[in-house]
């Protein structure tokens, strides 16, 4: 009887230790799951900070860009005569007034000046009469002053001159009539809003949040931190070399232990701006995204231990009771049952715990502080459009309460036979591609009112359920702005074209000799003036080209037309622009020779889309170079023409915008060859209406290298039948 006790207890001893490591191992892994999930929430909440943060940053980047880019067209359509000229006209307290307005329009502008060439302040919105302070050891200075194709510069942050205030700036170069560099436009933008935005977002000292440069230097701060201004973030740079080229646009990184002091870990967002050379850096720590984590893995540490103590204690009972007489057996399994009541209690509050922990995860992912806080309006709704969270800046635009919207469909935001904002999601091919959706549409006021909005949508899961997340930004300003800019732009052209026609026309004849011989003196400068003048008159023309398509009112007269008649009247018109430039122009055509390939189309339209491919072919071929006007039978029903050149092609990060209005791509030898960025957008719309396309391709430089543009025209009914027997070329 005592060694069966004895074999007992020993099988006792091994099955109690076996089930303490089980309820350490299950409590382990059910800690360490509870982990993985509470990492991976934050890992979305922080992207999804981070992602409106960066809308932010980019619609304020929309603004500052526009304002600069406003200013500098003023000034050059207006001052750009000469350097000195400038000086004179802009030092007035009239122009400080004017750029102290555009100072007001946007509290993240602290300051507006203009610089002369050797870096002095001429005019500034701080003050008049300006101070006399020079700015030429500034970085955004002399990269204007020596880099004439740089565009819009977003300088390293420095200490201003006049409050000692950290203060960065985004500089526009300004150019001259003949090209010359004649000052610098200058808008100063306070790191401090920013810091005070994001201030607003900090959670107990656990979130760090940056803007930087695309180069990694500090621009703005939180917590603000004076010597980190001006310096590269090192782990912002490691992080970049471990994201894939083509997807920059979001990374979650943890741990990361570079954010913070002491050493703590993180969870880091990083957030391209598409169209700026900005990067938002968004940081929790630890403390902060595994609080919870911290409070459940406590609790379910005590119920294990619990849990360990009462199988200790059963057991110890029980190998007690296997060494006692037969006798007690029957109190041996009254304290079985104890025990496995105890078990069961075990995993009924396990249970507990996780269904507790689950609704948790639910109610923390309501990002309350930039939420109450963002600038724009955002309206949260879920997979059928009803409206489950509007923050106060939406309540502003819209004129509801929160109450009133809440729980409700989100039609009420929309006008009478308008989409609401979940059905211009679902109609949208680029939203089903991206689950995100920028878009201009017009909204409803709780009064009945129009206005005309921006709104941002994105898509996100919460627990398993498709939500969607609009930001809304009322654009009335702004079109306002832009209905005054095109009344402006009409007003100038049919102002100018008539005395400017007057003016072309008579330095025609000078240069023509009507008056006679010409002075050797003035002949380079008649001849400037009348080359300028029509350049004016392309612009004025482009100009009223662009008024006329928006109003819908660009007027075709139709003829049936010899192709290849028009591609050689096209290189005579234009072989005066390449032999200027250097340029050999060529014709290189394989169309049918017994009966002529026939186009529908008008025949001065034509000529003016040929006029701007050739023109800009030879503008980005090298001296000396060939450009090419090819003419091929794509099928029995096209034709193509195709005019190639020699130079570097266009770069990738253009080919999207290419054929849009104002657009030019921002490479090292764009600027210097001029232009007005309309000729390809009304050449696009003139192809289209001639029932034809219009496109591009780059040739590598291992088989030819050069842009090839072309376009693709349908071929008259009688000649398709000359061709119809012909293999497509293309």
């Amino acid at each position: 009887m005592i060694q069966t006790g004895l074999h007992t207890s020993r099988i006792a001893k091994t099955f109690a230790i076996s089930l303490v490591v089980a309820i350490v191992l299950a409590a382990g892994v059910f800690v360490w799951t509870l982990r993985l999930q509470e990492i991976h929430k934050w890992e979305k909440q922080t992207e999804t900070f981070s992602v409106v943060l960066a809308e932010n940053t980019s619609q304020q980047m929309d603004f500052a860009y526009t304002a600069l880019g406003n200013i500098a067209e003023r000034i050059q359509d207006r001052w750009s005569i000469s350097a000195e000229y400038l000086s004179s006209k802009l030092g007035t307290y009239d122009f400080h007034q004017f750029l102290k307005e555009k100072v007001a329009l946007f509290p993240a502008i602290e300051v507006i000046s203009i610089l002369d060439v050797d870096g002095n302040v001429i005019s500034t919105s701080r003050n008049f009469p300006s101070p006399a302070y020079n700015l030429a050891d500034r970085d955004y200075f002399q990269v204007q002053r020596d880099h004439p194709t740089q565009g819009i510069y977003l300088s390293n942050p420095v200490r201003s001159k006049t409050t000692g205030d950290w203060i960065f700036f985004l500089s526009h170069r300004l150019t001259g009539s003949d090209g010359e560099f004649i000052g610098v436009a200058i808008i100063g933008i306070s790191p401090k809003f920013y810091t005070k935005f994001y201030e607003k977002l900090n959670v107990d000292g656990h979130v760090s949040i940056s803007l930087l440069r695309d180069d990694f230097t500090y621009l703005a701060r939180w917590p603000d931190t004076d010597a980190v201004m001006g310096t590269k973030h090192a782990a912002a740079s490691i992080h970049h070399r471990s994201i894939d080229a083509d997807d920059k646009k979001s990374l979650v990184i943890t741990p990361d232990t570079s954010a913070f002091e002491y050493g703590k870990s993180s969870i880091t967002a990083i957030q391209y701006l598409e169209k700026y050379p900005l990067i938002v850096y968004f940081s929790v720590d630890e403390n902060l995204y595994l609080s919870d984590w911290h409070a459940i893995s406590l609790a379910v540490a005590i119920v294990a231990v619990a849990a360990i103590a009462a199988v200790i204690a059963a057991f110890r009972v029980l190998i007690q009771l296997f060494i006692q007489k037969e006798s007690d057996m029957q109190v041996m399994t009254e304290l079985k049952r104890e025990a496995d009541v105890i078990n069961r209690n075990q995993t009924r509050l396990l249970q507990n715990l996780t269904e507790q922990q689950k609704a948790l995860k639910e109610s923390s992912d309501r990002l309350q502080a930039i939420f109450q806080n963002a600038a724009d309006g955002i309206v949260m709704t879920d997979d059928a459009g009803i409206v489950e969270a509007i923050n106060p800046a939406a309540v502003a635009i819209y004129g509801y309460s929160s109450e009133e919207v809440v729980g409700k469909a989100n039609h009420l935001f929309s006008p009478d036979g308008k989409l609401d904002m979940l059905e211009i999601a679902i109609n949208n091919d680029d939203f089903q591609q991206t689950r995100r959706l920028r878009i201009e549409t017009e909204r409803l006021r709780r009064d009945g009112s129009l206005f005309p909005a921006e709104l941002s949508i994105s898509e996100y899961s919460l627990a398993g359920k498709r939500k969607l997340i609009t930001i809304v930004r009322d654009i009335s300003e702004r079109r306002k702005i832009d209905r005054m800019k095109n009344e402006f732009i009409s007003t100038v052209s049919h102002e100018l074209r008539t005395p400017l026609t007057a003016i072309r026309g008579a330095l025609g004849l000078l240069v023509g000799g009507a008056a006679g011989g010409i002075p050797e003196k003035l002949q380079p400068l008649i001849l400037m003036a009348h080359k300028n003048s029509e350049s004016l008159t392309r612009l004025i023309n482009d100009l009223l080209d662009i008024q006329k398509i928006e109003a819908g009112k660009m007027d075709f007269a139709f003829e049936r037309l010899n192709l290849l008649s028009l591609l050689e009247l096209a290189v005579q018109q234009n072989q005066s622009i390449a032999e200027g430039l250097g340029i050999r122009l060529e014709i290189d055509v394989d169309l049918p020779k017994i009966r002529p390939i026939e186009i529908n189309v008008d025949q001065g339209r034509f000529q003016q889309v040929l006029a701007n491919l050739i023109s800009n072919a030879c503008k980005y071929s090298p001296e000396g170079g060939v450009v090419r006007v090819i003419a091929l039978v794509v099928s029995a029903c096209t034709v193509r023409v195709l005019v190639t050149d020699q130079g570097g092609g266009v770069p990738e990060n253009f080919r999207d915008r290419i054929f849009k209005k104002f657009s030019q791509a921002d490479s090292s030898d764009t600027r210097a060859k001029g232009g007005t960025g309309l000729g390809l957008a009304i050449s696009k719309v003139i192809i289209q209406q001639m029932h034809g396309e219009i496109g591009f391709y780059n040739l590598l430089p291992e088989q030819g290298g050069g842009a090839h543009f072309y376009i693709d025209l349908p071929i008259v009914a009688a000649s398709q039948s000359l061709i119809s027997n012909l293999s497509p070329v293309l």
